[in-house]
């Protein structure tokens, strides 16, 4: 159990550990994003929570926290995993035993909570109050929304819907939804529209970062209670408020919410913005309309702690946390398939997070590699570009072992398969601008997919030629021998 109420015990918990990294005096046009970006570019592992403060023309207190869940440590903190397990397939196997005993706890509603210190509304409302970065010198705006919760209801079911989409700041009381067709937020929306309905709508910011990891979640399905899910992580009902202008339940100890409505047919250029695959990939630097939100109140703690995503040239600040999810999701995908043998997923973070993925199998029959590697190719519309199905003497987390498995097992002509015809979405890089809109709406696009079965041929894999390793008897001995060399190298 993790057992955090709020952001800031997490923080506290993160510096005790000597993972976070104060910094006074950035600005929040640019700086702030170029001092993350480099640090997550050029510095050592464990890469540290970037806290902002002493913002050139705010208030001393009113932060910005950047890469909350950019460390395997903090990854295991958060999700009650063992913190002296955190190499990358110890964190899978870990998160992947225990969310199998994670049972969902109903939240608890209360009256209020640290968020309700502050409120305004009507005349007073000013959204860059806050210190909303400007992250990127393309960037066509300043966003609110990168590390946060949107808020929904399903006008069908009421069913609450917990997920992260980009916000942007499009006046002082206005914002833009950017949610990519098939995202659960985009269909809710689609729902309130298609029947000339407003839609309520809360933007959470400054949250449990337990709560966060589930939002950002592609796998989680449509129905599943992302506060119950979290409930049932901690250990601890959370806390919610139903928020006095929309009626959405909200975290009591969050750190900013803002409440309000889209109405249909009204719409503001959105973006552009530096996708988290390292590109302006919606439609290069032209802005497209999205949903307007009419903020009707911002309720705000004392000192606001203002969370952050840096998007860009992985790795960056959540890409380890999307290869975590992922490759847990594309296990789970394949067990609840029924697929046998598989020991072990990685989806790499060099490749963005989900667009290289490999699975590690025991191979059981002809064929097997090649059906395993079809269906995690379908896991997600923004995911799977590459899946590489290898033997499990490979560790799925380590390029050198997959690239040498690729290069010298895979007989090209017949284990390399392009499945045409996938779905995608707007954000895919690939795909020109001009394919990705007609009569100015977003149209519905299709991409390939490529599985490659990089495992030794089953027909003859016992006459395999030997493998040039050191057996793990001499690596123990040598081990054992040379420890005083070798301490502080392995």
């Amino acid at each position: 159990m993790t057992n955090f109420l709020d952001l800031r015990q997490y923080l506290a918990a993160v510096e005790s550990h000597g993972e976070l990294r104060h910094v006074s005096g950035a600005h929040w046009d640019l700086e702030m994003g170029a001092i993350v970006e480099l640090v997550y570019r050029e510095a050592k592992d464990p890469k540290p929570v970037m806290v902002f403060d002493d913002i050139p023309g705010f208030p001393r207190g009113f932060r910005t926290a950047f890469g909350m869940l950019a460390s395997t440590w903090r990854l295991a903190k958060t999700l009650g995993l063992p913190e002296d397990e955190i190499a990358p397939m110890q964190l899978h196997h870990n998160w992947y035993r225990r969310q199998k005993e994670i049972r969902p706890l109903a939240p608890r509603i209360v009256s209020t909570g640290p968020v309700m210190e502050n409120t305004v509304s009507g005349a007073d409302i000013d959204l860059l109050k806050f210190p909303v970065p400007r992250f990127h010198e393309m960037d066509g705006g300043r966003y609110i929304g990168t590390a946060h919760a949107v808020i929904q209801k399903d006008p069908d079911t009421g069913w609450v819907n917990v997920g992260t989409y980009r916000v942007m700041v499009a006046g002082k009381d206005r914002l833009a939804l950017h949610a990519t067709p098939g995202k659960h937020g985009n269909i809710i929306s689609n729902k309130y529209f298609a029947k000339g309905q407003v839609m309520p709508i809360a933007i959470v910011i400054g949250m449990d970062p337990v709560l966060w990891w589930l939002a950002c979640q592609p796998d989680t399905p449509w129905g599943m209670s992302e506060y119950e899910a979290a409930g049932g992580i901690s250990g601890e009902p959370l806390q919610l408020i139903n928020g006095p202008f929309s009626g959405l339940p909200f975290p009591a100890h969050a750190e900013i919410v803002i409440e309000g409505e889209c109405h249909p047919n009204e719409e503001t250029d959105e973006g552009p913005f530096g996708e988290w695959s390292g590109y302006y990939a919606n439609r290069g630097l032209k802005p497209v309309p999205e949903p307007v939100i009419r903020v009707k109140a911002i309720h705000y703690r004392n000192d606001p702690i203002l969370t952050c995503s840096m998007p860009s040239v992985p790795p960056h600040t959540f890409t380890l946390m999307l290869a975590m999810a992922d490759s847990v999701g594309i296990r789970r995908r394949l067990e609840e398939y029924g697929l046998p043998g598989v020991k072990g997923v990685w989806s790499n973070f060099s490749g963005s997070g989900g667009l290289f993925n490999v699975i590690a199998l025991e191979q059981l029959y002809s064929g097997h590699a090649l059906q395993a590697g079809i269906l995690a190719s379908q896991y997600s519309a923004e995911m799977g570009a590459f899946t590489v199905v290898v033997d499990d003497d490979i560790d799925p987390s380590n390029m050198d072992q997959v690239l040498w498995a690729m290069v010298t097992r895979t007989r090209l002509d017949r284990q390399m398969h392009v499945i045409p015809h996938c779905h995608t979405n707007s954000v895919n890089p690939a795909i020109p601008p001009d394919e990705k809109m007609q009569d100015g709406k977003k149209k519905m696009l299709t991409s390939a997919r490529v599985v490659i079965d990089a495992c030794r041929d089953l027909s003859w894999k016992e006459d395999w030629y030997p493998v040039a390793r050191m057996s793990n008897e001499l690596r123990d001995k040598t081990l054992q021998k040379w420890k005083t060399v070798l301490a502080g190298l392995i």
